[in-house]
């Protein structure tokens, strides 16, 4: 009894939280002053300009989501599945541009390149938005592909090596059966890709989440910026549907629990890791040095002294978004893997939908929800900015631990209820104590996500509450090169502490998470 009443009040605590919010947004359009009005839509089907942008993101959504897919499942097999070496070392850095705010890496390649040159010219539009957004969503997809594949059974593998050489085997048996995960990613980026606004912002590129953007921003017209995320509301809805459609059947849930075979790279392994390695460096480390370029000690003791109260707010707010996201990812996680209420996979299609839909939607669906003078000590408080990281990363903190929880056998708990223990205890003694590595990661994790985010404090964030990625954001419009490249840099930093604190807890427990 008490598992089901914790199971459908989180349910609940979610609902209302990201769901309800969403929907009172869908609503308010179908409504104007008069009562129910179509008007506003038939203004949105009317307009060619719209429409022209609605067609740059899909091209541009496309574009990257097929681009990362295809090298992304090529890295994720060659980092996981090969004897690659320093695989692991790659795939960190490769990590990297998903981990620091897109319009940083933005502006990096612009400190880089400038606006003269030629590549400078290319990357003000279509073809740098789509590079930067290339680099910072490739790193989903090696990670989708390279947990997916310790699903495959290396019997199969080893079957197929009795008679065909390995490149054989991984194109009649492995991507055969990556084909599911290989779909969802794809998805999972498209999804992304299309409602990423700050790139695009900065790269002075049309796309459709700009006009909403700008109507909220510029115009103050509350009214048209939710009309004009309905599109992207309604893509989402679709894909996710067709997505849940042809792949329910499929185990999709990431679940560690076999070790793949290793392909021996012989003469290739040269080459091999001169590409990785040249892509690494074109990734990482040239937008890295067109930052550095630009910063002197000065100007950066300078930024630091400007931006100090904000970095410190963000460290505030994403410690606490990072525990709220570790507990109820936890609770998530659990209702999830243990099917605990019927409910459970409308609890994890809520967290997925509010983790694949563009910010902008969270943000103008949290103001409208939230302002108003009854809940007016949320909405003009910090908390609104928490709740934002709640409802926008808590399928990465619920994933994270379901990984985990996943790999716990049944007769664990089926020995302790034997014994007479309670779910309460079987929670407290055995599944947090198992559970401990993750939770810990997923708390990195969610902090580095959280601190990180733009576009909802962007939109949330109360007078006098501003965080740093806030602050940068603003500086980009009219201040000095050198203070936007410090504090760009002051970002990076306090982004890969969290990360090189992960890796060392990783090793210190030599990887058994």
């Amino acid at each position: 009894m008490i598992q089901r009443y914790v199971s459908w009040s989180v349910i609940a605590f979610i609902t209302v939280l990201g769901i309800i919010p969403i929907l009172f947004m869908l609503k308010d359009t179908f409504f104007d002053a008069q009562g129910f009005s179509l008007l506003g839509y038939q203004q949105l089907l009317k307009n060619k300009s719209l429409w022209h942008s609605f067609q740059n993101s899909l091209i541009l959504a496309f574009s990257v989501a097929f681009s990362a897919t295809l090298i992304g499942t090529f890295l994720g097999i060659l980092l996981s599945k090969t004897s690659l070496t320093l695989r692991y070392v790659w795939f960190i850095l490769l990590s990297i541009p998903l981990l620091i705010p897109p319009y940083i890496l933005a502006y990096s390649w612009y400190a880089l390149l400038g606006r003269e040159s030629y590549f400078g010219t290319l990357l003000f539009g279509f073809w740098g938005s789509f590079f930067i957004l290339f680099c910072v969503y490739l790193p989903i997809v090696i990670l989708l592909i390279s947990l997916f594949l310790r699903q495959i059974n290396p019997r199969l593998e080893e079957a197929g090596l009795l008679v065909c050489p390995w490149f054989c085997v991984l194109s009649k048996v492995t991507l055969p059966l990556l084909k599911p995960a290989i779909l969802f990613s794809f998805i999972l980026v498209f999804i992304l890709s299309i409602g990423e606004l700050s790139v695009a912002n900065f790269l002075r590129f049309d796309i459709f989440p700009m006009e909403s953007f700008v109507q909220f921003s510029a115009f103050y017209d509350f009214k048209t910026a939710t009309l004009l995320t309905m599109p992207l509301l309604l893509i989402v809805a679709i894909i996710l549907s067709v997505e849940s459609h042809f792949l329910s059947k499929k185990n999709l849930h990431l679940r560690s629990y076999m070790h793949p075979l290793t392909i021996p790279l012989g003469k290739l392994r040269r080459p091999l890791l001169g590409t990785v390695m040249l892509l690494c460096f074109v990734i990482v480390i040239l937008p890295l040095i067109g930052l550095l370029q630009q910063i002197t000690l000065e100007s950066f003791i300078h930024a630091f002294s400007k931006a100090s109260p904000a970095l410190t707010r963000s460290i505030f707010y994403a410690s606490l978004g990072a525990t709220l996201l570790s507990f109820f990812g936890f609770l998530t996680a659990y209702i999830v893997v243990n099917k605990t209420t019927k409910g459970w996979k409308f609890l994890r299609g809520s967290v997925l939908f509010l983790f694949v839909i563009s910010s902008i939607v969270i943000g103008l669906a949290l103001i409208l929800f939230w302002n108003t003078p009854t809940t007016n000590f949320i909405y003009t408080t910090p908390l609104i900015i928490l709740i934002g990281y709640l409802i926008k990363y808590l399928f990465l903190s619920s994933e994270i631990i379901a990984l985990k929880l996943s790999e716990i056998p049944q007769t664990y708990l089926e020995a302790a209820k034997l014994t007479g223990a309670s779910h309460r205890e079987i929670l407290w003694y055995i599944l947090l104590p198992l559970a401990k590595d993750s939770l810990i990661i997923a708390w990195i994790i969610g902090f580095i996500f959280s601190l990180r985010e733009s576009t909802i404090t962007m939109l949330v964030t109360p007078a006098g509450y501003h965080t740093l990625p806030l602050y940068i954001f603003t500086q980009m419009a009219n201040g000095k090169e050198s203070t936007i490249a410090s504090l760009c840099l002051m970002m990076i930093i306090a982004t890969l502490l969290p990360l090189f604190a992960l890796l060392y807890y990783h090793k210190k427990t030599k990887g058994s998470f």
